[in-house]
This record gives structure tokens, sequence and C-alpha cells, in this order.
């Protein structure tokens, strides 16, 4: 997954406050004065979205401006989203400009430690499973409990799909070959890995080519291939490892709850169907530029090495050990866990009926 390039590690309620607290402020004084007249109707509402990528993340950046483009010709242009320039991202930051952010919960589990588990899960959800979760077994319920204390409503809109494990510059044939690996990753992948001796390392696309150059990191996990061939990896690790830590990685919508409830119930509808809208329309992407980027990455003489079962079986157990801790530190985090797990074993036995029988047969 990458780092935050462009969006600030802000809180989530700062990043929203200031029209949450505009909009308030106006409803307590209209009891004081004379109602204002209602605008004309072809006066269309305008918010402003402030997202996490920058354009060289283009599965990530498409995904955000899929969302804008759906709500902006659903609407009939009475509600429209404006992308800030990602240069300007600090800026309108600062000035308090954003309605809206794509982003992804990772980036704030530090402040909600929950939110972090509607990102990513090692051996975790499929892109497909994780928007089942969402919408068929209360995932999404939960999402909106988490957040609802800071008056944020979280929406999911953007699957990166399944992603590799990594690369490495030497390979991995037991787990004592992680330890002391310097790798770039982040969020709970990171702290699994960790629990194996491995040093998580945080740091944005741009520095990965030269953190590999100059022996700062021995490994890198990235996006994927559609992203990862754009960077010469395997220059400095030309061991690609298969997946494990990411069977998907969901972006999300983090809109103001008050600002989203001051919409008409069916532009409320509009924005929650062009998140999903963006959110399936983004696996179709993914998995097509995956297939594309990956035949190129082995034209270069790059393959996918699998994990020896040793070490799946010890990042399992880390990964048991850490969800096991997360639950147990905080109530919220428990929840989600608990529904997670769950609702993996109530889909996961179906997949291996259904889907892999489907890939060994066609």
């Amino acid at each position: 997954m990458p780092g935050n390039f462009t969006l600030p590690r802000r809180g989530l309620a700062a990043l929203l406050l200031p029209f949450a607290f505009a909009l308030s402020l106006a409803l307590s004084l209209a009891g004081c004065a004379a109602p204002a007249a209602a605008p004309p109707a072809t006066q269309p509402i305008v918010w402003r979205m402030g997202t996490s990528w920058p354009t060289s993340l283009p599965l990530l950046h498409e995904a955000a401006l899929d969302f804008a483009d759906t709500v902006n010709a659903a609407s009939g242009g009475r509600l429209r989203i404006e992308t800030i320039d990602p240069a300007r991202l600090l800026q309108a930051l600062r000035g308090g400009e954003f309605d809206l952010v794509h982003t992804t919960a990772q980036y704030y589990a530090a402040e909600v430690p929950a939110i972090d588990f509607f990102t990513a899960v090692p051996f975790g959800l499929l892109p497909v499973e994780q928007e089942g979760w969402l919408n068929e077994g209360g995932g999404q319920a939960l999402f909106e409990a988490v957040l609802a204390p800071l008056d944020v409503l979280p929406l999911t809109a953007g699957h990166t799909g399944i992603q590799m494990g990594g690369w490495f510059a030497k390979p991995l044939r037991t787990p004592e070959d992680l330890r002391g690996v310097r790798v770039r990753i982040a969020g709970f992948p990171g702290r699994v890995l960790a629990r194996v001796g491995a040093v998580p390392v945080n740091l944005p696309l741009g520095q990965i080519v030269p953190a590999f150059a100059e022996g700062r990191i021995d490994a890198a996990d990235v996006v994927g291939p559609a992203i990862d061939a754009t960077l010469p990896l395997a220059r400095y690790a030309p061991h690609y490892v298969a997946p494990w830590h990411e069977p998907d990685v969901a972006m999300h919508l983090f809109i103001g709850r008050a600002k989203f409830l001051a919409l008409p119930a069916d532009l409320q509808q509009i924005v929650r169907q062009s998140a999903q809208a963006a959110a399936l329309r983004s696996i179709a992407r993914a998995n097509d530029r995956n297939a594309v980027a990956m035949r190129e990455l082995e034209a270069r003489g790059t393959r996918v090495e699998p994990l020896p079962p040793a070490v799946v079986e010890a990042l399992r157990e880390a990964t048991r050990v850490e969800l096991d801790a997360s639950a147990r530190a905080d109530a919220d985090a428990r929840r989600v866990i608990q529904s997670l797990l769950a609702y993996k074993a109530r889909v996961a036995p179906y997949s291996l009926q259904a889907d892999q029988a489907v890939f060994k047969v066609r």
C-alpha cells in the first residue's frame, strides 16, 4: 500500500471541522434571523474534494475521479464535486476548503484504531468479499458507527485489488529470513511483519528507489503490478513475492456527516451509489491493468515467487496474534475484527468450492 503522499496526516475531525462548524453555526442562527430566501433551483451545491493520491498513482487517483464524475452526471449538476489539484492540497487543508476527502482509513488508524481493518488485513477478504462484508455482512454499519463520534461519514470508494507480497533483495526460504529485513510497508501488515522480526519502514512512493539505492531498505511493498512495473524495483530487489498481506486495499471517502445530512434524500443516495460505482469500477480496472503489467514484468524476467509453507504459517500466526492484541486494546477494533472474521468464515468455503474450482478447469 502506498504511503500518504500528499494528504498531511491531520486528524479526521480536523480535516472536516471547518465546514461542519460553519454549518452548525448557520443552523443555530437560523432561529434568530428572518428566514433566508431559498436558493434558485438551478444553483448547484459544490463540494471540494481533496485526495491522498498524486497522478503518479493512476489506479488510486482514477477512483477518486470516477466518484466525482458519477456524482456530477447522476445529479444533473445539482451536486458538483470539484477535485482539488494535489499541488494545492496543503493550502486547501489549511484554509478549511475540504468538504470531503478520498483517502484510506489506514492513514488515520493512530487516531481511530478500529478503522485500520477497513483498509487491509493479511489473509483477509478479497475485493468482492470486502464489498460483501460492507453491504451484506454489517461492515458498513460498523464503519459508520465507529466514526460517528467524529461526525464523519465513511464510504468505500475504491479498491486496489490483490497486492503482491513485495520486492525482496534476498529470497525468503524460512521465517528466519525475515528477521532484521527492513521492509517499506505501513499499517496493520507492517505490525504483522514486525512480529516475525522484520523492521517496517514508512516511506512515500517517490522515496522507495532512492532508499534501495542508498541501502536504507531491503524490501518494499508497493501497490501491485500496474504501479510496480513503472519503477526499477527488480534492479535492487529481484525477488517478487506472492500475495499474502493485502488480499485487497480499500480506499475511502470521508464526508462531514452534517454536510451529508443537509443534502436532499435523492442526492444522499446519489453520493452513496456513486461511491459504490467507483469501488466496483476500480476492481475491474485494477484486475485488467495488473494482468497486463504482470505480463510486462515477466517479459523483463520477473517471476512471482511463492512463499514456502513455513513462512506462510509464521505470517498467519503473527496475523492472529496481532489481531488478538488489537482486539484486546480497543473495544471498537474488537467489534470490527469479530465482524470481519465472521464474514470471512461465512464466505471463504464457498470461494474454495466455486472460484477455485473454476480457476482449475477454465
